[in-house]
């Protein structure tokens, strides 16, 4: 499947911010409003975006209303999600993506975003795995690239890995957090997999869960034609059975099991993830994971 690539952004451009999932005060966002200004970005929210009901920005109508008028609205030029948290697959059902097939813009974000990637590679458009507004404040080490990346300035590059299982494999990128993944696989609602290089990353998901959510994946035939796992970040995953010395390790044998069950080149530490780095990751467009050589190459620029 090919996916449509947005378009990249120039001096002056309109970002929006939206809060699909958890809630998210004011001071929280300043970071990114003062980066992105400095990027000579014009920086909008939505009446919504600080909204909150218990563990989420407002009821599902509300986020759903807000995400669809930025979608809808030609001025704006890219979305960026406030934050993660939970919320997001209550409202990707009703949306309408007609206005992006059109004009395709940047969309980014990352954990609980996952679910809106999923339904904008369904629909046959390429995202970007990113930073949030909220994550400039906590991973910062990156954003030049993020910066990079939204201006279409990043160019091929390749990040050092670590082997799991033997192999080259070149496809679209698709996949996030791997709790959406799992449940996205549970609704029915999984991005395009055969081809794809899966990427999955996760946090505070003890030892025996991700154990279950791993294990649910590699019983799940939808995920066998999948050419590729890219494993990112685990974080903050230690458990009662395996500590955080064992952690990499323990993941590392989560993945070759996938590997071994679809036949399938596997590499880990991947830097993208909640903490640490948060390395911008196109997804929709070809990247190239060789195992054999340690290395994950990002071969095109997101946008157009």
């Amino acid at each position: 499947m090919t996916f449509l690539k947005p378009r990249r952004l120039v001096h002056g451009d309109h970002i929006r911010i939206v809060s699909p999932s958890g809630p998210v005060t004011e001071p929280l966002l300043a970071d990114a409003f003062e980066v992105l200004h400095g990027w000579g970005l014009r920086v909008t929210t939505d009446e919504h975006t600080f909204a909150r009901e218990r563990y989420l920005a407002g009821p599902d109508d509300a986020r759903r209303r807000s995400l669809q008028r930025a979608i809808d609205d030609a001025e704006v030029d890219a979305i960026l999600f406030s934050r993660g948290g939970y919320g997001a697959m209550r409202i990707i059902a009703d949306l309408d993506l007609a206005a992006l097939r059109r004009d395709p813009r940047i969309v980014s974000g990352f954990s609980d975003i996952t679910a809106i990637h999923a339904t904008a590679q369904r629909g046959g458009l390429a995202t970007l795995h990113g930073h949030v507004a909220k994550s400039f404040r906590t991973q910062s080490d990156d954003l030049e690239l993020f910066r990079a990346t939204l201006f279409g300035e990043r160019g091929t590059m390749s990040f050092d890995v670590t082997p799991v299982r033997s192999g080259r494999a070149t496809g679209p990128v698709v996949g996030g957090n791997l709790s959406l993944i799992a449940s996205l696989a549970a609704a029915g609602a999984l991005p395009p997999l055969r081809g794809a290089l899966l990427f999955l990353e996760d946090v505070t998901e003890e030892d025996y869960r991700l154990d279950r959510l791993f294990t649910s994946l590699r019983l799940n035939p939808a995920f066998a034609d999948v050419a590729g796992v890219i494993l990112g970040g685990f974080d903050n995953c230690a458990g009662a059975y395996v500590s955080d010395d064992e952690m990499p390790a323990f993941i590392r044998g989560l993945g070759a099991e996938l590997g071994d069950a679809w036949g399938v080149p596997v590499v880990a530490d991947f830097p993208a993830g909640h903490a640490g780095r948060n390395v911008p990751l196109p997804l929709g467009v070809p990247a190239t994971l060789d195992a054999d050589r340690a290395c994950v190459i990002l071969d095109e620029e997101l946008v157009r």
